[in-house]
């Protein structure tokens, strides 16, 4: 679940220099942080975390400096000190919903669901236009396996968000696990709607909407949504295994060999084994090479 974290320089800044504690203390500290996070910038991981301790010694109340040293802890995998960070920038400052959704975020990657499933909740307390914390909070609840409660919070995450694919993609997904198909067709047409033309996302909903339509056994508008994906992007492996897995129901010999043979040759060691074993199986009930 990794994450390209933008780092703020210029708004930590501004927050130092206008309010807080002016003390010699924060200033020095203020420096500090600021060398850390350019140093992150240019990827110089060791050198930031150096620099952001020293903030952080110098004035354990600056909260920001905390946070940041969080972030360079995150993309260095360090997630326990991640979480360490987090929790001390927490008890400085417990009004910060950025803080709560980042440690939510951490306590993922460490596996900590019901700890996840509270700094999440805290997140959207603290700042309800959150549409991340919602849809975070979804993926934990769904770990959790509270499905009901992971719809709604997908739901409000589009409600919030009415831009993010990743929200529509997982809650129609959901509703096809669900066997609420109508829904998952439905979630995911509105999400094409607002879907950048020509991306990876618009090629992934179009994969998912085949899926419900296949389910649906509607395979012309399952293979119509299958192409449009490919359309976008020819390797899309999943929407190769599809389109050729429909093609086989269909009794369309030439047109399933041909994808499910794409899908075995681009998908190669990458593909989970039951996906390839399943393909190579038809090919050769097709009459094709495995």
């Amino acid at each position: 679940m990794r994450r390209v974290e933008r780092w703020l320089l210029g708004i930590w800044i501004i927050g130092l220099l206008t309010g807080g504690n002016c003390s010699r203390a924060r200033v020095e500290s203020m420096n500090h942080m600021n060398e850390g996070v350019v140093y992150a910038q240019q990827k110089r991981y060791v050198d930031a975390v150096k620099s952001l301790e020293r903030a952080t010694a110098v004035d354990p109340t600056n909260d920001q400096a905390l946070y940041n040293l969080a972030l360079v802890h995150v993309e260095l995998r360090k997630f326990d000190r991640a979480k360490q960070d987090l929790s001390r920038a927490l008890k400085v400052n417990p009004e910060v919903a950025g803080y709560h959704e980042k440690l939510g975020t951490v306590l993922i990657e460490l596996g900590d669901w019901n700890g996840a499933k509270e700094a999440f909740e805290n997140a959207i307390e603290k700042d309800e236009t959150l549409f991340k914390a919602y849809y975070k909070l979804a993926q934990v609840l769904e770990e959790l396996d509270d499905q009901q409660g992971a719809l709604h919070r997908y739901t409000e995450a589009i409600q919030k968000g009415p831009r993010f694919l990743e929200a529509y993609a997982a809650l129609g997904a959901l509703y096809a696990d669900l066997g609420y198909l109508d829904h998952s067709v439905q979630v995911l047409q509105s999400g094409l709607k607002v879907a950048m033309p020509n991306t990876e996302e618009e090629a992934n909903l179009h994969h998912l909407l085949g899926t419900a339509y296949q389910q649906q056994s509607k395979h012309e508008l399952a293979i119509r949504a299958f192409r449009s994906a490919l359309k976008i992007v020819p390797g899309m492996t999943d929407a190769l295994f599809s389109l050729g897995w429909t093609y086989a129901e269909q009794k369309n010999t030439e047109e399933a060999r041909r994808y499910l043979k794409k899908f075995v040759d681009i998908a190669g060691a990458e593909a989970p084994a039951h996906y390839l074993k399943a393909a190579r199986d038809r090919l050769g009930e097709l009459g094709g090479t495995p």
